[in-house]
């Protein structure tokens, strides 16, 4: 709760912006509480500027009323200058309102640096390796291809009409044999050096460098913030907390391989997976003979 002091003119705004989009919707409180699952006295709190809601909280609001384009970015905006310097959205990019805070920074990004040091970057994924990331934890498989296609959807900031100038390093140990699929990380791999004519991807040594994946996207008002994804949450770092960053990306920078040294460490890596996927089928088709003929497959 908020102290005794009167809402400032931002937290006013907020609030009327929050009430404005709920009425054009058509909505009472106690309606879009039930669908939120937010008690209507916290909503009415938020409209009146009593209390800021979090991002998150927004996030939602917002997808429920259905605003969208230069409304949503100016509310997400204002509630992100009252959220402070850094943010936590709690949940996997699998929860709409995380998925949609990722996306929209993507979107309004005009660069943006991504170091992707276990994993395959989010937004150069194939689907079936997409699939492998998000598969131990989801089971419903509805589910599972609406995740997947939303992440899929994003990389249209990279190769729609108005692409976003990006600069992307990858992890050597993101490109090892992760999910007991070569085959999926061969068409992966290869999948990386063919937009790597279009899409900045150097290769960086994961040892040294030791920081977590992060993305740093640089707005179109010139400040940056910097994206932490973890396992059931997502950090955002703006301000003093986003600037640190800035050092270690010049260090990737550094001891990043150059764009065709990073090709040839793609190729060769392809090479590799597909060497596996050849040994695996002989050892398939061998079995299967051995089985044909009445042999026993494990002599």
């Amino acid at each position: 709760m908020r102290d005794s002091e009167m809402p400032d003119e931002r937290e006013r705004a907020l609030g009327m912006a929050l009430r404005n989009a709920r009425i054009e919707a058509s909505l009472g409180l106690r309606e879009l509480g039930r669908w939120v699952g937010v008690d209507s006295a916290q909503l009415s709190s938020w409209e009146l500027g009593e209390e800021v809601p979090t991002l998150e909280d927004v996030a939602g609001l917002l997808g429920a009323l259905g605003v969208v384009g230069e409304e949503k970015t100016r509310i997400m905006e204002l509630t992100r200058e009252l959220a402070g310097s850094s943010w936590i959205m709690y949940g996997s990019q699998a929860d709409t309102a995380h998925y949609t805070m990722v996306a929209g920074h993507e979107r309004h990004a005009e660069s943006m640096t991504v170091w992707a040091p276990l994993q395959i970057p989010e937004l150069l994924q194939i689907p079936d390796y997409a699939r492998l990331v998000f598969g131990p934890t989801l089971w419903d498989n509805e589910i599972l291809e609406h995740v997947v296609g939303n992440r899929l959807s994003r990389n249209e900031v990279l190769f729609g009409a108005d692409p976003v100038e990006a600069r992307i390093f990858v992890g050597t140990e993101a490109l090892r044999q992760h999910f007991g699929d070569a085959e999926v990380m061969l068409r992966q791999v290869r999948y990386l050096m063919e937009v790597a004519q279009t899409v900045k991807i150097q290769v960086v040594p994961s040892e040294v460098v030791t920081e977590g994946a992060f993305s740093r996207y640089r707005l179109r008002d010139a400040t940056d913030v910097v994206y932490c994804p973890h396992q059931r949450a997502g950090v955002f770092l703006a301000g003093r907390e986003a600037a640190p960053y800035a050092d270690i990306i010049e260090r990737l920078a550094e001891s990043a391989l150059a764009f065709e040294d990073s090709l040839h460490h793609l190729s060769a890596a392809a090479a590799g997976f597909a060497e596996e996927v050849k040994a695996q089928r002989l050892a398939n088709e061998t079995g299967l003979t051995k089985l044909l003929t009445g042999e026993d497959p494990a002599d």
